[in-house]
């Protein structure tokens, strides 16, 4: 079998069609967060250029560098992209795919951190602390995810040719698993996998955490005795929320269940994993859309520039103290 052979035609379309549509968001999503001229996002927009340039990488890696065939029953992840044609090992891309999902894991956290502090009184609430406590913990997960991948690759190349050897005694007809661009997942089977599974482990568990308890507090939360016009913003920071909490439980958090679930069960749907996987793959470019939908003063800057709404005269100011 052709090691570079990709994944099946429903897969490549879902994979790359969806481009047409992705690409041009973001490009709009940034040339807006950069030029807009607003107190609104006088600090918050430097965090959304950085979390709308981390979903982007992710795309661009998982779906183009990456672009991954799988062969059920069997947990192993073939990778056929850009960076497979270049000769990089299977075990290198699957190292930094895990490190790609840390730190978007992380991107998550600080936007959502971010939301919180915009929306409350942080300071004056206990919650604070918690929230303070999963999301600096989550940095540092990611931080040690980096870390520990490019101080182990020469030792995951290593534990990779043994796993496949014992592989090979028990399944001598698989014998894709020879190839070079196949990274063999076998949990918890040495030091290596061992750490990096735990990390990823810990981390979405965090988000699971945080997500929601963030959304649910600001929720109970909104001060009261406000202006109107702050309440609006407030009342536009929450729907904002919402919708992100809804985007990244059905397009992050299923897929990461159900792969937690392949981890320890295995799997057989190979179709069902490829959809988790294309879910997986294209969270970011939903929530880059919902940045735009129900961020009010990034809407209509959008609106704007595209000449489809009239120049509006009204500027809101709000001010997130750090």
């Amino acid at each position: 079998m052709d090691c570079l052979e990709p994944p099946p035609i429903f897969v490549r379309i879902s994979l790359h069609s969806v481009h047409l549509i992705t690409f041009p968001t973001y490009a709009l999503a940034l040339f807006s967060l950069i030029f807009i001229k607003t107190k609104i996002f006088a600090i918050y927009r430097f965090f959304l250029i950085w979390h709308v340039l981390d979903n982007l990488f992710f795309e661009l890696y998982s779906s183009v560098m990456v672009e991954p065939a799988i062969h059920s029953p069997y947990l192993m992840m073939r990778t056929t992209g850009i960076l497979s044609k270049l000769g990089v090992s299977g075990s290198i891309q699957f190292n930094l795919f895990s490190v790609a999902l840390a730190y978007n894991g992380a991107s998550i956290s600080e936007l959502f951190y971010f939301r919180y502090k915009a929306s409350v009184s942080y300071k004056e609430h206990k919650f604070t602390h918690f929230i303070q406590v999963l999301v600096y913990t989550i940095r540092t997960f990611a931080l040690l995810s980096l870390i520990f991948s490019l101080a182990t690759m020469h030792e995951t190349s290593r534990f990779q040719l043994a796993q496949k050897s014992d592989f090979l005694k028990l399944n001598p007809l698989v014998t894709i698993v020879n190839c070079d661009t196949v990274y063999l997942i076998v949990p918890f089977s040495d030091y290596v996998s061992s750490i990096t599974s735990t990390l990823w482990l810990s981390q979405t568990s965090l988000l699971i955490i945080l997500v929601p308890s963030t959304t649910l507090f600001v929720k109970f939360n909104l001060p009261t005795s406000i202006s109107e016009t702050t309440l609006k913003v407030q009342n536009q920071l929450l729907k904002s929320l919402v919708f992100q909490t809804i985007i990244h439980a059905i397009m992050l958090g299923i897929p990461n269940c159900m792969f937690i679930y392949a981890f320890f069960n295995g799997y057989k749907d190979e179709t069902l994993a490829y959809i988790a996987f294309i879910c997986l793959t294209y969270h970011g470019f939903a929530s880059t859309l919902a940045l735009i939908i129900f961020t009010k003063p990034l809407r209509n800057y959008i609106l704007e520039t595209l000449k489809l709404k009239k120049t509006s005269s009204i500027q809101v100011s709000m001010k997130v103290s750090n």
